[in-house]
């Protein structure tokens, strides 16, 4: 659980910051959508765990 949040909380914050890497702005964003499945996907491989 603490991974999928660390993954949600930086890709929230890449996406919030990519404006300022200017060229390099859309490798950013692209990133952090990335971070932003893999912690939702983290948090629904935990879900059985809780049934």
């Amino acid at each position: 659980m603490v991974a999928s949040a660390v993954c949600l909380v930086t890709g929230v914050g890449l996406a919030a910051q990519a404006h300022r890497f200017g060229p390099r702005s859309t490798l950013a964003e692209s990133l952090a959508g990335v971070l932003l499945i893999l912690g939702l996907a983290l948090i629904g491989s935990g879900l059985p765990v809780f049934r």
